[in-house]
């Protein structure tokens, strides 16, 4: 691997371009341009990705909140390693529409392009994948400090590598022109026998010569290359050589480090401190003078130069080739095969398969990196062992291999059998699962880039909804992104042209039927007045990173309407507001929380979050200093439809939680023995916690009454009235305020 030392001598070589401006005013930086219209992504970016290293080097960010000030940002600026980019800014595709213009009118072939928009249980989107220049597709949700952090550490370091390549391009273009035929041999061995022959032709001698290398002083020196009656001798140590000149002229060379010349020939030191020693002998009976012996100084000096850099060369086409941690061969080495495979017309039945290690992040994290890079080296292993040629196994992204070759050779089961036994990683038995997806190539339009697109969404497919299986490529999941891609682009628009709206629901105290507050409700009517479930929008909206900003607004909506409520004499009411996990987990919740009651004018008390239980199961200890955080600042919170998620005994006691939300799936069993039982099991643990329960969705008389035998403290749900725009709300409240609701 070359390291951070060979990278700067090979820098030298190279014109005065961005990257030696920056080596030679020690600007160790690398420039991330983050482009997007929310001012949250940009703060949140850069406070998670703060004092952050990569590659020996910090990051330095530009910040564009639009695609036209992202334009003239990179016409100042080439030299921009990674661009995380959004996609709906002043139009639903300015992102998308940004492409084009990086690849080819600004010509930014090298920097790499995140595109950020979800979660990892959601599959890219196709024509997205398909059709737009991008090195990476992210849930905005998914992009954790850590994940954010590993996606760019990624894409900075293929930067890197492209940029060393090009770099060592240039150079060679530079120095080797003169040796423009030695420099078509491929490979250090070929590159060998041209010297010897350059060299005869240049002495006028018979092609009679050898090449011998040795590592260090003290190793044996090894024939690399033979002409003539040396043939025989190739690839043997030169003490087997039976020419007793050749060999102490060529011995006499590689101690000194120095040309030697005398009648029965000549050796020339062609070695150095990158390569090791390396000598060159051929037979000559020329006496040399002076002038000649400069020359073949000259000679030597452009060999040294030339060899060096095909050594560089092949050093930088085995670390553009092969990953470095693993030894396998990597995503270019990956497509490489692809291509070749169908431009070569060999494929009959071949298929690419994807596998993922379930819950990789959290083994790397708890266990540290040096546990998980080993892990991530036996699974290579085991791998390659599982599925030997001529399958041919890569490891393309952090925790994701992937295996080509036959189907015959590529089954679901061969693939969960290799993980079926414990891993020995420091000296400890490691179990794993992986999710895994299968596409046959024949079903692939395009080449072995389009092969890994289309099976990272069957992986991403899998990861969804068939986490530790291996599932099998089907058209139908084609149809589905392209139906989410277009739903989401819709839902975007319309929160941009505030096509969204809230709805009210009463929440009404049981033993006296009055209304203590209302819960707001977000709905989507589209333009030919349809109305979108909230269940089918909202999983996008968070998938997607839209609902932090979508939650902003409802929160700030919600406070407002509270207020009117206020205003027209309903002054004891609250407003029950949902907030989801994304929201929660954002850098900037709890000044949203506070900036909101302050500018509106309301007391936090009179303001009820709901939470869901899948917050439990994140990190426990950072999400009860969240919550306490909220409580100190005067809100209550409920836990939203509570028994249908995973909150355990121990999370629900230490939980600083107000309400236990009933989910309306637990009412609509009460009507059996099991279904009763339960709901009587919530309400007292829930009275003995100190918490007031809320049964969700009630519809019946029946409910309410066993509800009430159970002193169930308040209700919300058809039965009383369903969730209803503001306008409609008043009428309803006015009508029923000095009535008996039924």
């Amino acid at each position: 691997m070359m390291n951070e030392k060979d990278d700067d001598r090979l820098m030298e070589f190279v014109e005065e371009d961005s990257t030696m401006r920056a080596v030679k005013e020690n600007k160790l930086v690398w420039r991330v341009l983050i482009i997007d219209d929310d001012n949250d992504v940009h703060s949140a970016t850069t406070f998670a990705l703060r004092s952050t290293e990569v590659v020996g080097r910090t990051l330095e960010f530009l910040h564009a909140s639009s695609a036209r000030e992202a334009k003239q940002l990179m016409s100042e600026n080439k030299d921009i390693a990674v661009i995380l980019l959004d996609v709906v800014m002043e139009t639903p595709n300015a992102g998308l529409d940004l492409v084009p213009v990086i690849r080819d009118e600004l010509k930014m072939k090298d920097t790499r392009i995140i595109l950020r928009t979800g979660q990892p249980n959601q599959a890219p989107e196709i024509q997205v994948i398909r059709d737009y220049d991008i090195n990476d597709y992210k849930l905005k949700s998914e992009l954790t400090q850590s994940r954010l952090f590993a996606s760019l550490s990624t894409a900075i370091r293929s930067y890197k590598q492209i940029q060393a390549i090009e770099a060592g391009t240039k150079s060679l273009g530079m120095i080797v022109k003169s040796s423009a035929a030695l420099l078509s041999q491929q490979g250090i061995d070929e590159f060998a026998k041209g010297i010897i022959g350059h060299l005869c032709s240049l002495l006028s001698s018979p092609a009679e010569g050898l090449i011998c290398i040795r590592q260090s002083a003290n190793s044996n020196s090894n024939i690399i290359a033979a002409t003539g009656q040396f043939l025989p001798f190739m690839h043997q140590s030169l003490m087997q050589l039976n020419d007793n000149k050749a060999q102490n002229c060529l011995l006499e060379c590689l101690d000194s480090r120095k040309n030697s010349f005398n009648r029965q020939g000549l050796a020339l030191y062609l070695g150095s401190e990158k390569r090791g020693d390396m000598a060159c002998y051929v037979r000559s009976e020329t006496e040399f003078d002076e002038v000649d012996e400069s020359l073949l100084e000259l000679f030597c000096s452009n060999i040294i130069i030339c060899a060096d850099n095909i050594e560089l060369v092949a050093q930088l086409s085995e670390y553009a080739y092969y990953d470095m941690l693993s030894g396998l061969p990597n995503r270019n080495a990956l497509v490489e095969e692809i291509d070749n495979t169908i431009n070569a017309k060999k494929l009959s039945d071949e298929v690419l398969c994807m596998v993922d290690i379930d819950n990789f992040a959290e083994i790397n994290a708890s266990l540290g990196q040096v546990y998980g890079d080993d892990l991530l080296r036996a699974v290579g292993q085991r791998m390659r062992r599982q599925f030997p040629e001529p399958c041919m196994v890569a490891r393309v992204a952090g925790d994701t291999f992937a295996v080509f070759g036959p189907s015959q050779c590529i089954s679901q089961q061969k693939l969960l059998d290799a993980f079926e036994h414990a891993f020995n990683i420091e000296n400890e038995r490691q179990i794993i699962s992986v999710t895994a997806g299968i596409v046959p190539i024949s079903e692939v339009i395009g080449g072995g880039d389009e092969a890994i697109k289309d099976t990272t969404i069957v992986l991403k497919t899998a990861k969804n909804h068939s986490r530790g299986e291996v599932l099998l490529f089907r058209h139908n999941m084609v149809k589905d992104a392209q139906g989410r891609l277009s739903m989401l682009r819709h839902l975007r628009s319309a929160f941009e042209l505030d096509q969204l709206f809230l709805v009210y629901q009463p929440k009404l105290r049981l033993h006296d039927l009055a209304v203590t507050g209302f819960e707001s409700l977000v709905r989507w009517r589209d333009q030919h007045g349809n109305d979108i479930p909230p269940e089918t929008f909202i999983p996008l909206a968070e998938q997607s990173g839209l609902i932090v900003r979508l939650g902003a607004w409802i929160f700030q909506e919600s406070v407002k309407s509270l207020v009117e409520f206020h205003k027209h004499g309903w002054v004891d009411c609250h407003m029950s507001i949902n907030l989801s996990v994304a929201q929660l987990q954002h850098s900037e919740i709890l000044q949203l929380l506070r900036s909101t009651v302050a500018n509106i004018g309301i007391h936090p008390k009179f303001i009820n979050l709901e939470i869901t239980e899948s917050l439990a199961i994140t990190d426990l200890e950072s999400t009860l200093k969240l919550l306490f955080d909220i409580k100190k600042m005067g809100f209550s919170l409920s836990l939203d439809d509570f028994g249908t998620g995973y909150s355990s005994l121990n999370y629900l006691q230490k939980m600083p939680i107000d309400y236990l939300k009933l989910d309306k799936s637990l009412i609509d069993a009460s009507h059996t023995k099991n279904g009763r039982d339960v709901v009587d099991m919530i309400i007292n643990l829930a009275e003995k916690l100190g918490m007031e329960v809320v049964a969700e969705g009630v519809e019946n008389g029946g409910q309410i009454e066993f509800l009430k035998s159970l002193h169930c403290t308040h209700a919300q749900g058809f039965y009383y009235a369903k969730p209803m725009e503001k306008s409609v709300l008043f009428q309803w409240m006015q009508n029923n305020e000095n009535k008996n609701i039924p």
